[in-house]
């Protein structure tokens, strides 16, 4: 049997490249690292590792055993997470999401969830793709929402919809050049902006991931790319403004989750997330209370 935190000392190797880093993610010694990894390899009886001066890389056998690990690690987490639910609810799911994925998109998906998954609890987390990624490959996160999953064998990977993002000002005439905000999209997206609009390149004002949406750009009165689908409404209202003569930018949104998972749960969850992907793509998705006062703000 391997332990739990060997399995996870084991992944944080493969994921630092050297014993030290995986001693400072996992929060031990590297004396200690390296005595869970001759312990898994005793075990084993086949080495994982192949040491040199520039860090530990992994031997076939190790390759092998990766997802095995993997598995350990995630079913630890969904046994701890298990263990605490009351007794009325059935499973926890958890779900996690970039930032500005859940304005709107991501929140009508977790009300659609808790209304037609009524023995099920939630956890909602928010995080960069590098973090949400992690999460799922660990178990710790059973779906994930974003924008750049990093790919691996035990992962699925769903394209659930493309973003069109697209430019707009506070600035009724259209005008953005004075007030442009760079709003940093992720390496796709800043080398389509160099080729496009390289004489943007040097912006006062660098925001990251899309995390201050909207409201920021209408409060500071600055103008930037934005998703379609979460300005459209301050369109309409007239708070802001689309430029018509710049090129948007197509933007892919995936769904990540284990694709061992046999979970009733992760299904309906994955079917009502596509559902609500598809009302965003559609145009179709509930307006913010001060567009519709019957609506409740996401």
């Amino acid at each position: 049997m391997i332990d739990v935190e060997v399995a996870r000392t084991f992944l944080a190797v493969i994921e630092t490249g050297t014993f030290q880093g995986a001693g400072q993610k996992v929060n031990v010694t590297q004396s200690t690292v390296s005595a869970r990894i001759r312990t898994l390899e005793d075990r084993l009886r086949v080495p994982v590792f192949t040491r040199s001066k520039a860090g530990a890389s992994l031997t076939a056998q190790g390759h092998h055993f990766e997802r095995y690990a993997r598995a350990i690690v995630r079913g630890w987490e969904q046994g701890k997470y298990q263990a605490g639910l009351p007794d009325r609810f059935d499973e926890l799911l958890v779900v996690g999401g970039q930032y500005s994925l859940w304005a709107r998109l991501l929140t009508g998906w977790l009300n659609e969830m808790r209304a037609k998954m009524p023995l099920v609890a939630f956890r909602a987390e928010a995080g960069s793709p590098a973090y949400l990624s992690q999460m799922v490959g660990e178990g710790m996160v059973d779906i994930a929402v974003l924008h750049h999953p990093r790919l691996r064998p035990d992962i699925e990977v769903d394209l659930l919809m493309e973003d069109e993002l697209i430019l707009v000002t506070t600035s009724s005439d259209g005008a953005y050049e004075d007030r442009y905000v760079f709003v940093d999209w992720g390496e796709a997206y800043r080398d389509w902006h160099t080729q496009k609009l390289p004489e943007l390149m040097e912006p006062r004002t660098t925001v990251s991931l899309g995390f201050f949406g909207a409201s920021f750009l209408i409060s500071s009165g600055t103008a930037g790319y934005m998703p379609r689908r979460l300005v459209q409404p301050h369109i309409d209202e007239g708070f802001l403004f689309e430029s018509v003569d710049t090129p948007n930018f197509v933007y892919p949104v995936y769904a990540a989750y284990h694709s061992d998972s046999n979970n009733t749960a992760l299904s309906m969850a994955l079917e009502l997330l596509k559902a609500q992907s598809d009302l965003a793509v559609d145009g179709s998705l509930p307006q913010p209370f001060w567009v519709d006062g019957d609506q409740l703000s996401n």
